[in-house]
């Protein structure tokens, strides 16, 4: 069957790569995943009867873009298929079966034998977990061929150069492990303003790792390696004519931290801070420093169910104390809240009094990382990572970087 086929050079270079274990890294928005749901039709194509398996982070991304993109290019293909979403199982006549699973749950990946997988994303786990993921996935990888099974992986570079994916394809070095990258500019159906988003939104180092798919240190220096005292610096205080403040806080028995912000015109600005030993002293402090205030906390998401007292939740506490409580559901991943603080940072939209919030200031310039590649963090209360930690629920909750989307009907953007 002749059948054209548009690809962008980096997808054509790893579409009919031989090796065993090819990997596309790239940018997002560079048709990463339509590569990987292009290759493995490919693989099956060049022996009838070989399976397939498609894995991605969760189900709703399957569901959302794995699947309609292998829908998509199914038809483009001009091959007859039948979709069992159920079970998320695609069957193609005349050459097997495509099974799609997430590794939220790896030890799952069980009882089904396939010749070519597709790893989609891997590079957004820890590197232990993605070993774990890639090793469930080479078990499954078994089924018996005239010609070589094969395990592709397309991903961001998320985890830098603590990943796995840096390790397996570009320290290691290994045979049969080979690497193709895909700047977010090889896509030409992209918006136009596609690009100056992901810069807007990122900070420098991460807008590298997102547009050129480059494997970065996220590790550099320090947690927050773009704070600079003189930069971010400020003398503005907290005035009669604040009328609302906006509190991150966090909770810890004996350190319960607070910073205090008021926003002035696109950036917000740290202008107090205050240590309490639980959220009763929270409430007690709050009431005695910023009468007549409107105020607005944005705790750890914790607090919704545990507490620094021995009865109510540290969220129920501070409602009931009248104050606006804005949560989430659950914490977002550490990694996205230091990623906003980043950005605001780096687009100097942050600004710090550091005579009013000094413990801030130093935890802003002084937390590490640990040999895992993690934030540092201390079991003396307060510390440097609850000053962090506390502020960063307040910007990541008012100011969360978002990825620009683009959805599957943009021929190369799945």
């Amino acid at each position: 069957m002749n059948v054209e086929i548009a690809l962008t050079e980096p997808q054509e270079d790893f579409c009919f790569s031989a090796a065993p274990y090819p990997a596309i890294v790239g940018g997002l928005g560079s048709g990463k995943s339509r590569a990987g749901t292009m290759r493995l039709l490919i693989k099956m194509m060049e022996e009838p009867g070989a399976n397939g398996a498609y894995y991605m982070p969760t189900y709703d991304l399957l569901r959302l873009r794995a699947m309609p993109g292998l829908e998509e290019d199914l038809t483009a293909l001009g091959l007859k298929f039948r979709v069992n979403k159920s079970e998320y199982l695609i069957t193609i006549e005349g050459l097997g079966f495509i099974v799609c699973r997430s590794y939220e749950r790896p030890e799952r990946i069980v009882a089904y034998e396939v010749a070519h997988s597709v790893v989609d994303e891997l590079d957004t786990l820890p590197k232990e977990k993605a070993a774990f993921v890639w090793r469930k996935i080479s078990e499954r990888n078994r089924q018996k061929l005239t010609g070589r099974n094969t395990i592709a992986v397309v991903t961001t570079p998320d985890q830098g150069v603590n990943g796995f994916v840096y390790e397996k394809w570009k320290k290691l070095q290994q045979p049969g492990y080979e690497i193709y990258k895909a700047p977010t500019a090889s896509n030409p159906y992209l918006p136009d303003d596609y690009i100056a988003q992901i810069r807007a939104n990122y900070d420098s180092v991460l807008a590298d790792l997102y547009l050129n798919g480059e494997f970065v240190s996220l590790s550099m220096n320090k947690v927050y390696h773009f704070f600079d005292r003189k930069k971010h610096g400020t003398d503005r205080e907290l005035t009669p004519s604040d009328v609302r403040i906006h509190i991150g806080l966090d909770f810890n028995i004996g350190g319960c931290c607070a910073v205090v912000f008021v926003i002035d015109g696109e950036g917000p600005i740290a202008v107090d801070e205050f240590v309490s030993h639980d959220t009763y002293d929270v409430v007690n402090n709050i009431a005695a420093r910023y009468p007549g205030k409107r105020i607005v906390i944005y705790p750890d998401a914790s607090g919704k169910s545990g507490s620094t007292n021995a009865s109510r939740s540290d969220v129920d506490i501070l409602s009931d104390a009248g104050f606006m409580v804005d949560v989430p559901s659950k914490n977002p991943a550490v990694r996205d809240r230091i990623n906003a603080y980043n950005a605001m940072l780096s687009h100097n939209r942050l600004l710090v009094n550091c005579d009013k919030c000094p413990e801030l200031a130093f935890a802003l310039e002084s937390q590490g990382y640990d040999k895992h590649g993690e934030p540092e963090k201390f079991t003396k209360h307060p510390a440097i990572d609850d000053w962090a930690d506390c502020s960063g629920y307040f910007i990541h909750r008012k100011y969360p970087v978002s990825k620009p989307v683009v959805s599957v009907g943009v021929r190369f953007g799945y």
